[in-house]
């Protein structure tokens, strides 16, 4: 028996949205184990930024933008609860000799050092350099990119990231935390 199967734009938007899905996924913090860390999340935020503060401190670049957010983490089933949030810190950097590329390969070369788990490391076409790594015995993540249309080597984007923590108050102030600097 012949099967005929119509493969219209609905099907083809619904296949898109899921693969979206999927590609998000690990962009969303999760909690799978079952016992979080318990940290005010206020004092989580603070320390947290001052760790990515030191951490782009060795950089030869001028910052022109550092934002701290609490955001929220899935609980181990799934479930969005009040208490569970990650620090995210998002910064904005210009590398001072034009040289972001290397910039950038200098900092995972310190990575590794470090003993870092490095999930990317590469380099684009228009010489821009993508890093991404996870820190093993705390648990966050870093990445910084360049090669931004704009100015690819000048312009550099950084995100950091906590793991899943509990606020032991029950509700995490999600949200910007401190004003941007």
């Amino acid at each position: 028996m012949f099967r005929s199967y119509y493969f219209g734009w609905p099907t083809i938007r619904a296949g898109i949205a899921g693969l979206a899905m999927v590609l998000c996924l690990p962009m969303i913090p999760t909690s799978a184990q079952t016992e979080l860390e318990l940290r005010e999340s206020h004092d989580a935020a603070g320390v947290f930024a001052e760790k990515v503060e030191a951490l782009i401190a060795d950089l030869p670049v001028e910052r022109e933008r550092f934002e701290v957010r609490i955001n929220r983490c899935q609980g181990a089933r799934g479930e969005m609860r009040d208490d569970i949030y990650a620090v995210w810190v998002g910064v904005r950097l210009t590398a001072e000799n034009g040289d972001a590329g290397a910039v950038l390969t200098a900092a995972v070369a310190d990575w590794r050092e470090r003993g870092w788990e490095i999930f990317r490391d590469r380099v684009l076409d228009n010489g821009g350099v993508n890093i991404a790594a996870l820190d093993p015995s705390s648990g966050e993540s870093h990445s910084l990119d360049s090669g931004f249309k704009r100015d690819p080597h000048r312009y550099i984007v950084g995100y950091f990231s906590t793991p899943c923590l509990q606020d032991p108050s029950g509700a995490a102030p999600f949200g910007s935390v401190f004003p941007e600097q």
